[in-house]
């Protein structure tokens, strides 16, 4: 992964030295996308991607984007909690000593990037590079089995056992700055619309990282 991040930068950086002095001016051209998707980690807990894009050129091959999307991401990690509840039993309050046996946990993600986009190769079907950097704004559910009750059901808070006296452990909302880096292929449909795919990995500082596969439509 640390080769392919370093082959893309090498590739912006060449493209951009190499063109000097462009023929059109700077972002003289915008152009919208409408992709969509899956995230995974782990293929069998895949998620859904989409995203919204707005980009405009640099140079004839670089183009400069924006995107804010919705995304789903399951992360398997499983893990087990003991705690307990108040509840209201014959009118009187009782307390009820709960496991919880979380077999994933999913993020909901609204991602917001801002990045670059390197056209390898000017043709009706071209290779193209992806960077982007951004912010996932985030939160987290556990998803498993809960077994309520299943260590008795108590008077006091003193009376339940000490592996049930907690409260649940608070979940990480999985917002995380992010950093992604892929390739994918363009066919032009008209000199305004293409049709396209990419693959991209997103590095997270907070969160599991994952890949991403889009399918989309540029006009």
């Amino acid at each position: 992964m640390r080769k392919l991040i370093f082959l893309i930068i090498v590739l912006f950086t060449f493209n951009i030295s190499a063109q000097g002095l462009i023929n059109e001016a700077i972002f003289s051209k915008v152009y919208f996308s409408v992709l969509g998707g899956t995230n995974f980690n782990t293929i069998p807990t895949a998620g859904a991607a989409i995203n919204i894009e707005i980009k405009s050129n640099i140079t004839s091959n670089i183009f400069g984007k924006i995107s804010i999307g919705y995304s789903t991401l399951y992360d398997n990690n499983s893990y087990e909690t003991r705690s307990y509840q108040s509840l209201q039993l014959n009118g009187s309050i009782k307390y009820s000593t709960q496991y919880y046996a979380v077999d994933k946990v999913k993020y909901t993600i609204i991602p917001v990037n801002i990045g670059a986009e390197y056209l390898i190769l000017k043709s009706n079907l071209s290779p193209v590079a992806f960077l982007e950097v951004g912010y996932n704004i985030s939160n987290s559910t556990a998803e498993g089995k809960l077994h309520d009750g299943i260590g008795g059901i108590y008077n006091t808070i003193s009376e339940i056992p000490e592996e049930y006296r907690m409260t649940a452990p608070a979940l990480n909302d999985g917002s995380s700055f992010t950093m992604g880096v892929g390739l994918g292929i363009k066919y032009s449909l008209t000199d305004r619309t293409d049709l396209n795919i990419r693959y991209i990995y997103h590095y997270n500082d907070s969160i599991i990282n994952y890949n991403q596969v889009l399918f989309g439509i540029t006009f």
